[in-house]
């Protein structure tokens, strides 16, 4: 049975777990209760949540450990290291600011606590795993994004002509290294349910290496090419953005002292908004699809506040914009904690320009005669009902090639969200186009997408294809 990771004011305070339900990403503390000394690994951006659980503690953060450089959100270690903390890689990193790169087999110590790099490339060439030993506690495998609950790391984010190779790496790292551990070793993964950086994740946060060994699927293999041949044939998506966080990380992002909590960005007027908007930038629409649907700032694009806005703002907003936040009539300080929250996720994914938030919302943007358009709610049933008439729209499924071989409209066009502003152009124009996914998110920013590059005709179904599922018409 997994020992839970409590809180720190639980029964193990000294390793800590911090999740980010948007990138599914997790971070951890580790620390000697002894000499007080700590570390944190893959720690994201904006650090003050791992200050703040140090100096509640009395912790000195010592070291920031880099499994590997990160696709999928900007990395707190130069953050770290500007309070203090040595920053460590694996071999081959090559970070563009101070940092050791650690050997395979090499340990350092945090009082009691032992720490041992494993090299275990395939998700990444430089990728390390970390190995805690500490007395009267089972050992515990950090691992990265190589080895997750369920499922594996994917080997092909540095392209095609590296991920044979580094699936063969991975099989290595696997089935040579890692399951040579005692199976009690305790895995604790980089990532849960819902990352793009792997396929089968499962929602558990952590397992074991005996439990992997029995249950996880990519562990079944009895050759190496059969591996590869499986690693390499169930791929997730690629956002866009994942090569630019690379590099990124890479080079080091701009220090921006985020140890203390990220505050909302203030409010600017409505005409300043619409001045951002004109020189190139973005205005985010935060409020729901109906809403948006009604009336919005021509050109804005709705991504509805919640835990995935960075997410989606990775996917779907140029690099090096400014970003304007428009929000509903949410009373302070609800407002300011639901803004300081998005640019928080923002500046996770590499957008660190957030000029502001429109003072007075949408209703004062209108008021004074700005720009405004509004696109067209079509429930599932009404969708039904012109499927097989004179007027019927063309169908466009914004859900992920595994959604959509799930199960499709007959008709339908697949263009997956993330791909919607390069194929826009290439849709056909003879009938309204009614943009569809599963549940009426990803098809209101798809929606807001299609009008920014010129579409006219848009409609956007509402509940998406749960709705015509729950109603049995899915064609």
């Amino acid at each position: 049975m997994i020992r839970a990771i409590r809180d720190w004011a639980g029964f193990y305070p000294m390793f800590q777990r911090f999740f980010d339900e948007g990138l599914a990403q997790a971070s951890y503390l580790i620390a000697c209760p002894r000499t007080r000394e700590a570390a944190v690994v893959d720690p994201r951006r904006d650090i003050d949540i791992y200050v703040a659980a140090a100096r509640q503690q009395g912790l000195t953060v010592a070291y920031a450990i880099e499994t590997h450089v990160h696709a999928d959100f900007v990395s707190g270690a130069r953050e770290l290291a500007q309070i203090g903390a040595r920053v460590i890689a694996g071999p081959g990193a090559r970070l563009a600011y101070a940092h050791h790169e650690a050997q395979d087999g090499e340990r350092i110590a945090l009082g009691d606590v032992s720490l041992e790099f494993l090299h275990t490339p395939g998700h990444t060439p430089e990728h390390i795993s970390v190995l805690v030993r500490e007395p009267n506690e089972p050992a515990r495998l950090l691992s990265g994004d190589m080895l997750f609950v369920g499922g594996v790391g994917r080997p092909d984010l540095l392209g095609d002509d590296q991920a044979r190779q580094l699936a063969e790496q991975l099989f290595d790292s696997l089935y040579e290294r890692t399951l040579s551990l005692d199976d009690a070793t305790e895995v604790h993964p980089g990532h849960g349910a819902g990352s793009l950086c792997g396929t089968g994740i499962g929602k558990e946060p952590s397992s074991t290496i005996g439990q992997e060994r029995r249950v996880n699927p990519m562990l079944q293999y009895a050759s190496k090419d059969e591996f590869v041949k499986a690693v390499l044939g169930d791929l997730p998506d690629t956002p866009p953005y994942f090569a630019r966080m690379k590099r990124l990380n890479q080079r080091g992002p701009a220090v921006l002292n985020l140890s203390a909590p990220v505050e909302a960005p203030g409010v600017i007027s409505p005409l300043e908004a619409f001045a951002v908007s004109k020189n190139g930038g973005v205005v985010v629409d935060m409020r729901a699809a109906e809403h948006f649907g009604k009336g919005h700032p021509t050109g804005a694009l709705n991504i509805a506040y919640g835990s995935k806005v960075g997410y989606w703002a990775g996917w779907v907003v140029p690099p090096d914009v400014q970003i304007v936040l428009l929000t509903d009539r949410t009373a302070e300080p609800a407002r300011q904690q639901q803004t300081a929250e998005v640019r928080r996720q923002l500046l996770r994914v590499g957008f660190d320009a957030v000029t502001g938030v429109v003072d007075g919302g949408f209703d004062a943007w209108h008021s004074i005669g700005l720009p405004v358009s509004q696109i067209t709610q079509m429930t599932a049933a009404e969708l039904n009902a012109r499927l097989d008439a004179s007027d019927r729209p063309q169908v466009v499924d914004v859900r992920t090639k595994r959604e959509w071989q799930s199960g499709h409209i007959d008709g339908a066009l697949s263009v997956p969200v993330g791909e919607i502003a390069q194929r826009a152009a290439d849709l056909p124009r003879n009938a309204p186009i009614a943009v569809i996914c599963e549940g009426g998110f990803r098809s209101s920013l798809a929606s807001s997408l299609l009008e920014r590059a010129g579409v006219s005709e848009i409609l956007n179904v509402t509940g998406g294809m749960a709705a015509l599922r729950a109603l049995e018409l899915t064609r």
